[in-house]
């Protein structure tokens, strides 16, 4: 289902039991959640993504956030002691680093001692790898593809660009709320339209940006000197790995494996053709 058929049949379920006051009420918070993440047009231009962004979290306080989060993901994961394995990582990322599009902070790169297939980063520009994964790949190009696709979301400040739409829109939401004078019963209904609104603009932003990742993640291995197919392998090995039911895209905060690889072959054909802008 679209995001405008969405929240039309919100709108068709929900807008009968309000009275007027209280429909005007519900019309400005949907709007005032969808303009704050239309004012990006008057930020910065962010050379990763091509596009003004407004962010109002300072650099600064992103890299405090990450160290503060640092401290509860080795609280709860070890940090491998491979001293090999630890410094080839170093060596991949800050290589990769080197290129992206970002370089307002000091990348980070942890080996996570677990046995999982996962990588992930947070605010602050820490990446985070873990040795399930590590140990599982064949080369230093699909290191660097995991790596290169971490280092896209920093650069394109994804992590951070989330966090702030959430929190934005709990404000917005929480204020609207606690100053309408609505019914008990018609609050609970605006407060559970007023989170699928959140949900249904942040989901469709994480799935935007893992293709982002991928696409910037290419960029940076081919800017690092590493083989861009790299990225198409790790895809490849993700989706034997990857097990479950599926479910509809709209429910999903990542797009299907397949779907990725699809637009990473496009992505490295056009590059291997005729150069493509991203």
């Amino acid at each position: 289902m679209s995001g405008g058929r969405m929240l039309l049949n919100l709108k068709d379920k929900i807008f009968p039991l309000f009275s007027l006051k209280e429909k005007c009420n519900l019309l400005c918070l949907v709007f005032l959640s969808f303009s704050l993440v239309g004012c990006a047009a008057l930020g910065t231009y962010n050379p990763a993504t091509g596009r003004r962004e407004f962010i109002v979290i300072p650099t600064e306080e992103e890299v405090s956030m990450g160290r503060s989060i640092h401290n509860s993901v080795i609280g709860q994961d070890p940090i491998s002691h491979d001293k090999a394995q630890t410094a080839r990582i170093e060596r991949i990322g800050r290589r990769l680093a080197l290129v992206s599009d970002r370089q307002d902070y000091k990348y980070n790169f942890y080996l996570i001692e677990k046995d999982v297939i996962n990588a992930f980063t947070t605010p602050g520009g820490n990446i985070y790898i873990y040795s399930g994964l590590v140990d599982k790949l064949q080369s230093d190009d699909e290191v660097a593809a995991v790596l290169a696709h971490e280092i896209g979301h920093c650069a394109a400040r994804h992590t951070i660009k989330r966090f702030q739409a959430a929190v934005g829109f709990n404000i917005i939401g929480g204020l609207l709320l606690k100053h309408t004078e609505m019914k008990d019963s018609t609050r609970s209904i605006a407060a559970l339209s007023s989170n699928a609104v959140m949900q249904l603009v942040v989901s469709a932003y994480s799935r935007k940006d893992e293709y982002q990742a991928d696409k910037l993640g290419i960029k940076y291995l081919d800017l690092a000197g590493y083989e861009i197919e790299g990225m198409l392998k790790i895809l490849q090995f993700l989706d034997k790995e990857s097990r479950g039911p599926k479910i509809p895209l709209i429910l999903r905060t990542h797009p299907y494996v397949p779907d990725r690889i699809v637009a990473v072959k496009e992505k490295i054909a056009g590059m291997r053709g005729v150069a493509q802008e991203f």
